[in-house]
């Protein structure tokens, strides 16, 4: 542990190791294995926190938290409104005030009703929210019990010939949820805030045959750098033959919702 604490970030390690290996493949997918094992022992280390929202189990170093999380928002002061944000009703000794957990904004009773597990803000227990931040929270749940599990464990895929000679290669999320890895390519991780855009293609002659219309496509295309200002790089992968396609086209799907959860206009 001595040895990683040096590095205050990940992405310090990571272009430490790339400068150490570059230029070989072998060395590549043996970085590939030293940031896997890095992100699993940082994200192993957790702390417990008490706000006036509740206990979250966050990260012992803010450096390492997943780019789906959201800040606890500040709580609008008791003094700032005597109304309801939502109905307009106004507060008196029958009629309490309620902090939404996800916008902090002031409710009555009714308009803060909902309690729901809020794993983009790491809470232990369901929260508080409002009416419209509850049918927000409701809509990416989907994500954190489905999308999130098939991104980390990762599907098989082929890439773009000019990249690899490869038949294929595993694509996968680190434990942390910052990295895209790469095993049996020589290729380094790419940064999920580093991805500047991502496009879907789809084969439909595979998809009249396989009659899966909702699925995430057939091949997909990353538009990244290496590093803040650094030039544009271009990595296109295809799902693989048909006992993997399934899988792969699932991964692209979850895919695209982790970088719509993080690039969303409205994050709140």
């Amino acid at each position: 542990m001595t040895g990683i604490l040096k590095y205050r970030t990940v992405w310090q390690l990571i272009r430490h190791l790339s400068q150490r290996l570059r230029y070989s493949p072998y060395k590549i997918r043996a970085e590939n294995r030293t940031i896997t094992e890095q992100t699993m022992e940082f994200s192993s280390f957790k702390r417990l926190v008490r706000s006036k929202s509740g206990l979250r189990i966050v990260p012992a170093n803010d450096d390492m938290k997943s780019p789906f999380l959201l800040s606890e928002p500040p709580w609008t002061p008791d003094s700032e409104t005597n109304n309801c944000t939502e109905c307009k009703s106004k507060f008196g000794f029958t009629l309490r005030r309620h902090h939404c957990r996800r916008c902090g904004l002031i409710y009555c009773g009714q308009c803060c009703a909902t309690r729901l597990p809020l794993p983009r803000m790491s809470f232990v227990d369901p929260v508080r929210m409002c009416d419209r931040c509850a049918d927000r929270t409701s809509n990416e749940q989907d994500f954190f019990e489905r999308h999130l599990k098939i991104l980390t464990s990762g599907a098989s895929f082929v890439p773009d010939s000019s990249y690899s000679r490869a038949d294929s290669l595993l694509c996968k999320l680190t434990p942390d949820h910052r990295y895209l890895l790469f095993e049996g390519m020589s290729h380094e991780p790419v940064d999920l805030l580093l991805i500047k855009s991502f496009s879907v293609s789809k084969d439909m002659e595979i998809l009249e045959c396989n009659e899966d219309y909702n699925s995430g496509g057939s091949s997909m295309e990353l538009v990244f750098s290496a590093a803040e200002g650094d030039q544009e790089k271009h990595l296109k992968l295809t799902t693989g033959p048909d006992p993997l396609r399934k899988a792969g086209s699932s991964w692209i799907l979850a895919m695209q919702q982790a970088l719509k959860l993080i690039y969303s206009i409205d994050n709140s």
